[in-house]
């Protein structure tokens, strides 16, 4: 199993709650920055910092080796563009999400690596913003059930082997990614390829770590 990557996330109002705690849920290391935090958010992998996500302190502050991604969820569109636009300085490769209030995604290429509109999508669409493409949650499904579009890396466990014995009791592959194709309980998971798998959120986690060898 590979260190899965850190996500900082600015801003802890709703959104960014929500969304650290669903990070955190899935055994992530999290650190939020917010100048006035409105309530704790479980998990021992959650760090809190006070502070202003604009200033170079408290990036430098939260910001790691491991990080990732940093998803600037404020209910500011400025303050968010500054947020990523300085993360930049601090790692080559991290990836940065901004929240948007207009749907003007394209004005900000340059600055972003993705924008995120609160408008049109839950928290389930952030989430989505800030893990990247490899595992996608879908955003209609509601409950306590998850949809996962999820491509099994070359090193996962679940490489090779047989979908019974591969995945967690509670989860289910549903379909090669397309849907084209069936999966059987004897279907053998074939690396590189993405699939549909429906699971029960407290196996979320062990899901993803099967396949894609980290808990993302």
């Amino acid at each position: 199993m590979t260190d899965a990557e850190h996500v900082v996330i600015a801003g802890s109002g709703r959104v960014g709650h929500r969304v650290a705690q669903h990070f955190a849920d899935r055994g992530r290391a999290v650190t939020v920055i917010d100048p006035d935090p409105n309530g704790a958010i479980e998990g021992e992998e959650v760090e809190l910092i006070e502070g202003d996500a604009t200033k170079p302190s408290a990036l430098e502050a939260a910001i790691t080796d491991r990080t990732g991604v940093v998803g600037a969820l404020t209910d500011s569109e400025d303050t968010n563009l500054v947020v990523c636009m300085a993360a930049k300085r601090y790692a080559t490769g991290l990836r940065t999400v901004a929240r948007i209030e207009e749907r003007a995604g394209d004005e900000y290429e340059e600055f972003v690596d993705e924008v995120y509109f609160p408008e049109r999508a839950s928290v389930r669409a952030a989430v989505n913003a800030l893990t990247g493409s490899d595992v996608r949650t879908f955003e209609e499904v509601t409950g306590e059930l998850e949809v996962l579009d999820i491509r099994i890396d070359y090193d996962a466990p679940a490489a090779g082997e047989v979908v019974s014995d591969a995945l967690p009791e509670g989860s289910v592959v549903i379909a090669e990614s397309g849907g084209h194709v069936a999966v059987q309980h004897s279907t053998t998971l074939v690396n590189g390829r993405r699939y549909l798998i429906a699971a029960d959120r407290d196996v979320v986690g062990e899901v993803i770590e099967q396949c894609r060898g980290e808990r993302s």
